[in-house]
Protein backbone atom coordinates (compact mmCIF):
# COMPACT_ATOMS: atom_id res chain seq x y z
CA UNK A 1 0.00 0.00 0.00
CA UNK A 2 1.44 3.33 -1.05
CA UNK A 3 0.26 6.46 0.72
CA UNK A 4 0.94 9.83 -0.95
CA UNK A 5 0.17 13.27 0.49
CA UNK A 6 -0.30 16.56 -1.39
CA UNK A 7 0.41 20.02 0.04
CA UNK A 8 -0.33 23.47 -1.36
CA UNK A 9 1.88 25.92 0.55
CA UNK A 10 2.82 29.58 0.61
CA UNK A 11 5.15 31.07 3.24
CA UNK A 12 4.77 28.25 5.79
CA UNK A 13 8.33 28.25 7.18
CA UNK A 14 7.14 28.08 10.79
CA UNK A 15 5.27 24.77 10.32
CA UNK A 16 6.28 23.00 7.10
CA UNK A 17 9.10 20.93 8.65
CA UNK A 18 6.89 19.69 11.48
CA UNK A 19 4.14 18.77 9.01
CA UNK A 20 6.46 16.77 6.76
CA UNK A 21 8.35 15.08 9.63
CA UNK A 22 5.10 14.08 11.31
CA UNK A 23 3.35 12.60 8.27
CA UNK A 24 6.44 10.80 7.00
CA UNK A 25 6.82 9.22 10.46
CA UNK A 26 3.14 8.21 10.34
CA UNK A 27 3.67 6.14 7.19
CA UNK A 28 3.26 8.60 4.29
CA UNK A 29 5.56 7.35 1.53
CA UNK A 30 5.86 10.47 -0.58
CA UNK A 31 4.71 14.10 -0.61
CA UNK A 32 3.88 16.25 -3.65
CA UNK A 33 4.12 19.94 -2.81
CA UNK A 34 2.97 22.91 -4.86
CA UNK A 35 4.75 26.03 -3.66
CA UNK A 36 2.69 29.09 -4.55
CA UNK A 37 5.33 31.79 -4.70
CA UNK A 38 6.80 31.52 -1.20
CA UNK A 39 9.15 34.35 -0.25
CA UNK A 40 10.27 33.09 3.18
CA UNK A 41 12.41 30.08 4.13
CA UNK A 42 9.82 27.58 2.85
CA UNK A 43 11.70 27.04 -0.43
CA UNK A 44 15.01 26.29 1.31
CA UNK A 45 13.36 23.99 3.84
CA UNK A 46 11.61 22.00 1.12
CA UNK A 47 14.88 21.53 -0.74
CA UNK A 48 16.24 19.29 2.04
CA UNK A 49 13.30 16.90 1.68
CA UNK A 50 13.67 16.95 -2.10
CA UNK A 51 17.30 15.92 -1.74
CA UNK A 52 16.23 13.10 0.59
CA UNK A 53 13.92 11.79 -2.16
CA UNK A 54 10.66 11.99 -0.20
CA UNK A 55 9.25 15.22 -1.67
CA UNK A 56 8.81 16.71 -5.12
CA UNK A 57 8.03 20.42 -5.47
CA UNK A 58 6.01 22.10 -8.22
CA UNK A 59 6.40 25.88 -8.54
CA UNK A 60 3.51 28.27 -9.16
CA UNK A 61 3.45 32.06 -9.38
CA UNK A 62 0.69 34.64 -9.56
CA UNK A 63 -1.66 35.97 -6.90
CA UNK A 64 -4.80 34.00 -7.80
CA UNK A 65 -5.62 31.10 -5.46
CA UNK A 66 -6.38 28.27 -7.90
CA UNK A 67 -6.54 25.71 -5.12
CA UNK A 68 -8.85 23.15 -6.72
CA UNK A 69 -6.91 23.11 -9.99
CA UNK A 70 -3.54 22.76 -8.28
CA UNK A 71 -4.60 20.12 -5.76
CA UNK A 72 -6.41 18.12 -8.44
CA UNK A 73 -3.24 18.10 -10.53
CA UNK A 74 -1.22 16.81 -7.57
CA UNK A 75 -3.83 14.19 -6.72
CA UNK A 76 -3.68 12.81 -10.26
CA UNK A 77 0.13 12.90 -10.28
CA UNK A 78 0.06 10.85 -7.09
CA UNK A 79 -1.33 8.00 -9.18
CA UNK A 80 0.35 8.53 -12.55
CA UNK A 81 3.88 9.24 -11.27
CA UNK A 82 3.98 7.64 -7.83
CA UNK A 83 1.53 4.71 -8.06
CA UNK A 84 -0.42 5.86 -5.01
CA UNK A 85 -3.17 3.72 -3.54
CA UNK A 86 -4.50 6.42 -1.20
CA UNK A 87 -4.09 10.22 -1.40
CA UNK A 88 -4.27 12.67 1.51
CA UNK A 89 -4.87 16.22 0.24
CA UNK A 90 -3.52 18.23 3.12
CA UNK A 91 -2.77 21.79 4.27
CA UNK A 92 0.40 22.85 6.07
CA UNK A 93 -1.49 23.61 9.30
CA UNK A 94 -3.28 20.23 9.44
CA UNK A 95 -2.02 17.03 11.06
CA UNK A 96 -3.92 13.79 10.36
CA UNK A 97 -4.10 11.73 13.53
CA UNK A 98 -5.02 7.99 13.58
CA UNK A 99 -7.26 6.59 16.30
CA UNK A 100 -4.86 3.67 16.66
CA UNK A 101 -1.74 2.44 14.92
CA UNK A 102 -0.38 4.75 12.21
CA UNK A 103 -1.87 6.48 9.19
CA UNK A 104 -0.50 3.63 7.10
CA UNK A 105 -2.31 1.09 9.30
CA UNK A 106 -5.62 2.91 8.90
CA UNK A 107 -5.53 3.36 5.13
CA UNK A 108 -4.11 -0.12 4.47
CA UNK A 109 -7.02 -1.63 6.42
CA UNK A 110 -9.91 0.05 4.58
CA UNK A 111 -11.71 -2.60 2.46
CA UNK A 112 -11.60 -2.19 -1.30
CA UNK A 113 -15.33 -1.45 -1.38
CA UNK A 114 -14.64 2.02 0.03
CA UNK A 115 -12.89 4.77 -1.93
CA UNK A 116 -12.96 7.83 0.31
CA UNK A 117 -13.11 8.76 3.98
CA UNK A 118 -14.36 11.97 5.57
CA UNK A 119 -12.33 13.30 8.51
CA UNK A 120 -13.33 15.92 11.08
CA UNK A 121 -11.03 18.77 12.08
CA UNK A 122 -10.25 20.03 15.60
CA UNK A 123 -9.18 23.66 16.02
CA UNK A 124 -6.32 24.28 18.44
CA UNK A 125 -6.65 27.69 20.06
CA UNK A 126 -4.03 30.46 20.13
CA UNK A 127 -2.39 31.30 23.44
CA UNK A 128 -0.49 34.43 24.49
CA UNK A 129 2.89 34.38 22.80
CA UNK A 130 5.45 32.08 24.38
CA UNK A 131 8.62 30.24 23.51
CA UNK A 132 9.02 26.93 21.75
CA UNK A 133 7.42 25.23 18.75
CA UNK A 134 3.73 25.72 18.06
CA UNK A 135 2.79 22.16 19.10
CA UNK A 136 4.25 22.76 22.58
CA UNK A 137 2.51 26.14 22.99
CA UNK A 138 -0.92 25.32 21.55
CA UNK A 139 -2.18 22.44 23.68
CA UNK A 140 -5.87 23.32 24.07
CA UNK A 141 -8.59 22.80 21.49
CA UNK A 142 -12.30 23.26 21.03
CA UNK A 143 -14.62 20.35 21.62
CA UNK A 144 -16.80 21.80 18.85
CA UNK A 145 -14.75 23.64 16.24
CA UNK A 146 -16.31 26.44 14.18
CA UNK A 147 -15.27 28.32 11.05
CA UNK A 148 -14.92 32.15 10.91
CA UNK A 149 -18.51 32.18 9.62
CA UNK A 150 -19.70 30.55 12.84
CA UNK A 151 -20.64 27.32 11.10
CA UNK A 152 -19.26 23.89 12.06
CA UNK A 153 -15.79 23.39 10.64
CA UNK A 154 -16.01 21.44 7.39
CA UNK A 155 -14.29 18.03 7.32
CA UNK A 156 -11.60 17.02 4.83
CA UNK A 157 -11.61 13.98 2.53
CA UNK A 158 -8.90 11.46 1.64
CA UNK A 159 -9.49 9.16 -1.33
CA UNK A 160 -8.21 6.23 -3.34
CA UNK A 161 -6.05 7.40 -6.21
CA UNK A 162 -8.04 7.80 -9.43
CA UNK A 163 -7.10 9.28 -12.84
CA UNK A 164 -10.27 11.37 -13.10
CA UNK A 165 -10.59 12.65 -9.55
CA UNK A 166 -11.40 16.34 -9.02
CA UNK A 167 -10.66 17.84 -5.60
CA UNK A 168 -13.05 20.59 -4.53
CA UNK A 169 -11.81 23.93 -3.13
CA UNK A 170 -10.68 23.46 0.45
CA UNK A 171 -10.18 19.70 -0.04
CA UNK A 172 -13.63 19.15 1.45
CA UNK A 173 -14.97 16.75 -1.19
CA UNK A 174 -14.14 15.01 -4.46
CA UNK A 175 -15.92 14.41 -7.74
CA UNK A 176 -15.19 12.85 -11.12
CA UNK A 177 -14.89 9.33 -9.71
CA UNK A 178 -17.38 6.88 -8.23
CA UNK A 179 -15.69 6.28 -4.87
CA UNK A 180 -17.96 5.04 -2.07
CA UNK A 181 -17.43 6.78 1.29
CA UNK A 182 -16.37 4.78 4.34
CA UNK A 183 -18.84 5.19 7.23
CA UNK A 184 -16.46 5.30 10.22
CA UNK A 185 -14.80 8.70 10.07
CA UNK A 186 -13.73 8.50 13.73
CA UNK A 187 -10.84 6.31 12.63
CA UNK A 188 -9.03 9.59 11.94
CA UNK A 189 -9.14 13.20 13.04
CA UNK A 190 -7.27 16.31 11.95
CA UNK A 191 -5.45 18.63 14.34
CA UNK A 192 -5.81 22.13 12.90
CA UNK A 193 -3.51 25.05 13.87
CA UNK A 194 -4.77 28.10 11.91
CA UNK A 195 -3.54 30.71 14.44
CA UNK A 196 0.06 30.20 15.57
CA UNK A 197 1.00 33.86 15.93
CA UNK A 198 -0.54 37.15 14.90
CA UNK A 199 2.13 37.77 12.25
CA UNK A 200 1.53 34.36 10.67
CA UNK A 201 -2.25 34.78 10.87
CA UNK A 202 -2.21 38.25 9.27
CA UNK A 203 0.04 37.07 6.45
CA UNK A 204 -2.24 34.11 5.76
CA UNK A 205 -5.38 36.26 5.77
CA UNK A 206 -3.93 38.75 3.28
CA UNK A 207 -2.38 36.34 0.80
CA UNK A 208 -5.24 33.82 0.81
CA UNK A 209 -8.00 36.42 0.84
CA UNK A 210 -6.53 38.37 -2.08
CA UNK A 211 -5.93 35.08 -3.89
CA UNK A 212 -9.63 34.24 -3.71
CA UNK A 213 -10.65 37.84 -4.46
CA UNK A 214 -8.70 37.81 -7.74
CA UNK A 215 -9.93 34.36 -8.72
CA UNK A 216 -11.94 34.62 -11.94
CA UNK A 217 -15.23 32.72 -12.24
CA UNK A 218 -15.24 31.93 -8.51
CA UNK A 219 -18.34 29.98 -7.49
CA UNK A 220 -20.54 31.42 -4.72
CA UNK A 221 -19.40 30.22 -1.32
CA UNK A 222 -15.84 29.40 -2.40
CA UNK A 223 -13.38 31.14 -0.09
CA UNK A 224 -16.11 32.91 1.87
CA UNK A 225 -14.32 32.53 5.22
CA UNK A 226 -11.05 33.89 3.80
CA UNK A 227 -12.84 36.82 2.14
CA UNK A 228 -14.62 37.62 5.40
CA UNK A 229 -11.30 37.74 7.26
CA UNK A 230 -9.80 39.92 4.52
CA UNK A 231 -12.67 42.38 4.92
CA UNK A 232 -12.06 42.47 8.69
CA UNK A 233 -8.37 43.18 8.02
CA UNK A 234 -9.16 46.05 5.64
CA UNK A 235 -11.52 47.55 8.21
CA UNK A 236 -8.67 47.52 10.74
CA UNK A 237 -10.21 44.87 12.97
CA UNK A 238 -8.01 41.83 12.41
CA UNK A 239 -5.80 42.42 15.46
CA UNK A 240 -8.90 42.64 17.65
CA UNK A 241 -10.29 39.51 16.00
CA UNK A 242 -7.09 37.66 16.88
CA UNK A 243 -7.01 39.02 20.43
CA UNK A 244 -10.61 37.95 20.96
CA UNK A 245 -9.64 34.42 19.91
CA UNK A 246 -6.64 34.31 22.27
CA UNK A 247 -7.13 31.88 25.11
CA UNK A 248 -6.08 33.76 28.24
CA UNK A 249 -5.99 32.12 31.67
CA UNK A 250 -9.52 33.21 32.60
CA UNK A 251 -11.05 31.97 29.34
CA UNK A 252 -9.08 28.75 29.63
CA UNK A 253 -10.30 28.04 33.14
CA UNK A 254 -13.89 28.81 32.15
CA UNK A 255 -13.71 26.62 29.03
CA UNK A 256 -12.22 23.67 30.89
CA UNK A 257 -14.88 23.97 33.58
CA UNK A 258 -17.69 24.13 31.03
CA UNK A 259 -16.24 21.31 28.88
CA UNK A 260 -15.98 23.47 25.74
CA UNK A 261 -12.16 23.26 25.79
CA UNK A 262 -9.94 20.24 26.39
CA UNK A 263 -6.22 19.71 26.92
CA UNK A 264 -4.77 17.63 24.07
CA UNK A 265 -1.06 16.77 24.22
CA UNK A 266 -1.07 13.96 21.65
CA UNK A 267 0.68 15.81 18.84
CA UNK A 268 3.24 17.40 21.15
CA UNK A 269 4.04 14.04 22.74
CA UNK A 270 4.52 12.52 19.28
CA UNK A 271 6.72 15.36 18.05
CA UNK A 272 8.86 15.27 21.17
CA UNK A 273 9.79 11.67 20.31
CA UNK A 274 10.94 12.53 16.79
CA UNK A 275 13.21 11.06 15.62
CA UNK A 276 12.93 7.76 17.41
CA UNK A 277 11.62 4.19 17.08
CA UNK A 278 8.39 4.98 18.93
CA UNK A 279 7.41 7.49 16.26
CA UNK A 280 7.87 5.34 13.18
CA UNK A 281 5.01 3.99 11.08
CA UNK A 282 5.54 0.36 12.14
CA UNK A 283 4.11 0.70 15.64
CA UNK A 284 3.44 -2.24 18.01
CA UNK A 285 -0.29 -1.58 17.95
CA UNK A 286 -0.31 -1.63 14.14
CA UNK A 287 -1.30 -5.28 13.46
CA UNK A 288 -4.24 -5.37 15.93
CA UNK A 289 -5.36 -1.97 14.67
CA UNK A 290 -5.37 -3.22 11.08
CA UNK A 291 -7.34 -6.30 12.06
CA UNK A 292 -9.92 -4.30 14.00
CA UNK A 293 -10.37 -1.62 11.32
CA UNK A 294 -10.66 -4.18 8.52
CA UNK A 295 -13.24 -6.28 10.38
CA UNK A 296 -15.27 -3.26 11.53
CA UNK A 297 -15.40 -1.61 8.11
CA UNK A 298 -15.96 -5.00 6.48
CA UNK A 299 -19.04 -5.46 8.66
CA UNK A 300 -20.36 -2.04 7.58
CA UNK A 301 -19.74 -2.98 3.95
CA UNK A 302 -21.61 -6.29 4.30
CA UNK A 303 -24.50 -4.49 5.98
CA UNK A 304 -24.67 -1.94 3.16
CA UNK A 305 -24.61 -4.73 0.57
CA UNK A 306 -27.36 -6.62 2.41
CA UNK A 307 -29.48 -3.49 2.54
CA UNK A 308 -28.95 -2.92 -1.17
CA UNK A 309 -30.00 -6.52 -1.90
CA UNK A 310 -33.05 -6.13 0.33
CA UNK A 311 -34.00 -2.91 -1.41
CA UNK A 312 -33.63 -4.65 -4.79
CA UNK A 313 -35.85 -7.53 -3.67
CA UNK A 314 -38.44 -5.11 -2.32
CA UNK A 315 -38.40 -3.26 -5.64
CA UNK A 316 -38.90 -6.53 -7.55
CA UNK A 317 -41.75 -7.51 -5.21
CA UNK A 318 -43.42 -4.15 -5.69
CA UNK A 319 -43.14 -4.57 -9.46
CA UNK A 320 -44.74 -8.05 -9.29
CA UNK A 321 -47.55 -6.74 -7.09
CA UNK A 322 -48.20 -3.95 -9.58
CA UNK A 323 -48.30 -6.48 -12.45
CA UNK A 324 -50.79 -8.69 -10.56
CA UNK A 325 -52.95 -5.69 -9.74
CA UNK A 326 -52.96 -4.61 -13.39
CA UNK A 327 -53.82 -8.16 -14.52
CA UNK A 328 -56.68 -8.33 -12.00
CA UNK A 329 -58.05 -5.03 -13.19
CA UNK A 330 -57.87 -6.22 -16.80
CA UNK A 331 -59.72 -9.45 -15.97
CA UNK A 332 -62.41 -7.59 -14.08
CA UNK A 333 -62.82 -5.18 -16.98
CA UNK A 334 -63.19 -8.15 -19.31
CA UNK A 335 -65.84 -9.74 -17.09
CA UNK A 336 -67.80 -6.51 -16.94
CA UNK A 337 -67.60 -5.83 -20.67
CA UNK A 338 -70.72 -5.84 -22.93
CA UNK A 339 -69.08 -8.36 -25.24
CA UNK A 340 -68.74 -10.95 -22.47
CA UNK A 341 -72.33 -10.42 -21.31
CA UNK A 342 -73.81 -10.54 -24.84
CA UNK A 343 -71.87 -13.64 -25.80
CA UNK A 344 -72.87 -15.50 -22.63
CA UNK A 345 -75.77 -17.57 -24.14
CA UNK A 346 -73.65 -18.53 -27.15
CA UNK A 347 -70.76 -19.68 -24.91
CA UNK A 348 -73.11 -21.71 -22.70
CA UNK A 349 -74.57 -23.41 -25.81
CA UNK A 350 -71.07 -24.16 -27.04
CA UNK A 351 -70.13 -25.73 -23.68
CA UNK A 352 -73.29 -27.95 -23.78
CA UNK A 353 -72.50 -29.12 -27.28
Amino acid sequence: MKLVMTLLVRNEADIIEANLDYHLAQGVDFVIVTDHGSTDETVALLRRYEQAGVVTVLREEGSQHHQSIRVTRMARLALSRHAADWVINNDADEFWWPLSGSLRDVFASIPSGYGQIEVQRRNFLPRPDGNGPFHSRLLYRDTRSLSPSGLPLEPKVAHRAHPNVVVAPGNHSISGAELSPAPASELLEIFHFPMRSYEQFERKVIQTGIGYEKLEHRSPGVGQDQLKLLAIYREGGLRQYYDDALLDDEALEHGLRQGSIVLDRRLDDFMQRLPGPASQADRPDGPPSRSFIASALGAFLELAQARAQTADLEQQLSAREAELAATGEALQSLRDSHLVRWSGPLRRLWYRI
